[in-house]
């Protein structure tokens, strides 16, 4: 399920120009039990929530400190939750792991930002960083902030792309 909000135009200036949390949120919900009832215990489901948030631009002077904000987001992902059509969410979570930018920072990504760049349009597809470097010859990237773009499969592109490159399956 995929809710955008009311305020859609609203969200990315929040988000990308100002660096703060959505007034609004739009937000991605998925089940993945209801395709493969394996994935939880018999009669339970297991749900994955993305929420955008905005990265931590080191040249953003307002960077949300996620060991403060932490809780009060995760209280407010609930609630948001519970408001937009899944009432008692919040009391039937048995067991819940939440990721913020501070954690993918944490785990190297730069600015926390784990699909990429930036969602602006400079930032999709064809726009996207190339995957060999114009300055650095055999400097070849792959990866969400690469073409073709973010996402599981772009990213396996991108990467096989990368290594056909490196092997000289493509030429320059």
């Amino acid at each position: 399920v995929i809710d955008c909000g009311s305020a859609w135009e609203q969200t990315f200036t929040q988000l990308i120009d100002r660096g703060e949390l959505m007034s609004d949120p739009s937000f991605l919900v998925t089940t993945p039990t209801l395709t493969d009832p394996s994935l939880a215990p018999a009669g339970r489901h297991t749900y994955y929530a993305l929420f955008p948030v905005p990265n931590l631009d080191p040249r953003r002077d307002n960077a949300l400190d996620w060991n403060r904000e932490r809780d009060r987001y995760r209280d407010r992902i609930v609630r948001t939750l519970e408001e937009r059509g899944y009432p008692g969410f919040g009391d039937a979570i048995e067991c819940e792991h939440l990721v913020t930018p501070a954690d993918w920072l944490a785990q190297g990504i730069a600015a926390g930002a784990p699909f990429a760049a930036a969602h602006s349009f400079g930032q999709t597809g064809p726009f996207r960083s190339p995957t060999l470097d114009p300055r650095i010859e055999n400097l070849v990237f792959a990866g969400s902030n690469a073409q073709p773009g973010v996402g599981v499969p772009m990213v396996l592109i991108s990467g096989r792309l990368a290594a056909e490159r490196v092997v000289g399956a493509m030429g320059r």
